[in-house]
């Protein structure tokens, strides 16, 4: 035999020899990149991928979007955990859905749309009735970011947002980081400066169903919550400034417990909007839906901690939130998903006795949360 034909042989052997697992990834379902590309306000979107181990993700950098989460239940099947659109046409008409984009440079409310920095007061674009919601008409969520660096692991973008943009002051920028850690979680990390004075709250806006996108409701996921009060709020959901005891009430969740054992879920129609069902008398001891600020317990407020898990008896799936922020937005909406909000209290600029949002030039804005994804 000559020596190339040899050679050739042994090769032929040794792939035979390799386990399939280890010429094959994990078969995740990702999404269609082709319906992501075009060109918005000259600058290139488009949908990535990263990941890592049994984890990937899916992101546009138009709005920092969360298109994609997959991960493996307990029998070792994948499916997309997050709520999510086909095509970057609908995201361009995203307006305060259950959808997940990045959230700045205000996330959550701002009551009446204005506030006093530094002595002076500022008006701010309502777009939540007479209150300002995620940064007004143009945030992170109508924003195209540019591109820093895309690996296969890790996403990095940034977003220049001008001053006086929808009333806000000074020029905010951001460096928005999505990674895949080696312990199987999706990590959004934020960096901000400014050139003058401001408020700063960002966040991300994803809603998970750990049975999967559009496989029925998260009533039977178990939730937990290392908090003891909420931010008691008005009917319009804007901070009274006081504090409300979560224990004995139904917005308790300092141990495991399941959703639907504190949110009301009568039988009926689907109703207007998706939101099918919400009539009728709600049970003592339960709530109609969650929209709520949790005051979280952070044994070191400098350090990424563990602050809520989130668990699906049916697929098995165990999601744990780390993060480096006083406050977690819970919203259940309709029932189909739930978003788990890192960021500080609503309204701060108007509640000095809240965690402070300012953020002045020569400072540096940072935050963390992780999403971590396992099996139980």
């Amino acid at each position: 035999m000559r020596k190339s034909s040899l050679i050739l042989a042994l090769a032929a052997t040794v792939l035979c020899c390799i386990p399939v697992s280890a010429k094959k990834g994990p078969a995740f379902p990702l999404m269609d990149s082709a319906p992501f590309d075009t060109v918005i306000d000259g600058q290139a979107v488009a949908l990535y991928t990263i990941k890592k181990g049994n984890v990937a993700a899916q992101i546009t950098n138009y709005g920092g979007f969360v298109v994609g989460l997959y991960s493996p239940d307990k029998n070792g099947e994948y499916a997309n955990l997050v709520n999510h659109y086909d095509n970057i046409h609908q995201y361009m008409r995203y307006n305060m859905g259950m959808i997940g984009p990045a959230l700045g440079r205000y996330a959550n409310r701002i009551a009446n749309g204005k506030f006093t920095l530094d002595g002076k007061e500022y008006n701010v674009t309502k777009n939540s009735g007479q209150h300002t919601l995620h940064g007004g008409a143009k945030g992170f969520d109508h924003t195209a970011w540019k591109v820093v660096k895309a690996k296969k692991d890790k996403l990095i973008l940034s977003c220049v947002l001008p001053d006086g943009l929808d009333g806000f002051p000074g020029t905010l920028t951001t460096t928005l980081t999505y990674s895949i850690t080696k312990d199987g979680g999706l990590s959004i990390s934020y960096e901000a400066t400014t050139d003058k004075a401001t408020v700063v709250n960002l966040s991300n806006h994803t809603y998970f169903n750990l049975n999967g996108s559009g496989n029925g409701d998260i009533l039977g996921h178990y939730l937990t919550i290392n908090a003891a009060f909420i931010t008691d709020v008005d009917r319009a959901n804007i901070p009274t400034g006081d504090y409300g005891m979560v224990e004995g009430s139904p917005y308790d969740f300092q141990k495991a417990t399941k959703i639907g054992d504190r949110q009301y879920a009568p039988q009926g129609g689907a109703g207007r909007g998706g939101f099918g069902g919400f009539g009728g008398q709600v049970p003592e001891g339960m709530v109609r839906s969650f929209d709520n600020n949790y005051c979280l317990i952070h044994q070191n407020p400098a350090k990424i901690e563990k602050v809520a898990t989130l668990y699906s008896p049916e697929s098995g799936r165990q999601m744990e939130v780390w993060n480096d922020q006083p406050g977690m937005q819970v919203f259940t909406g309709a029932r189909t998903a739930i978003a788990l909000e890192s960021q500080k209290y609503p309204d701060s600029p108007n509640h000095p006795e809240f965690p402070s949002t300012t953020l002045r030039p020569g400072e540096k804005y940072r935050h963390t949360v992780i999403y971590k994804l396992s099996v139980k």
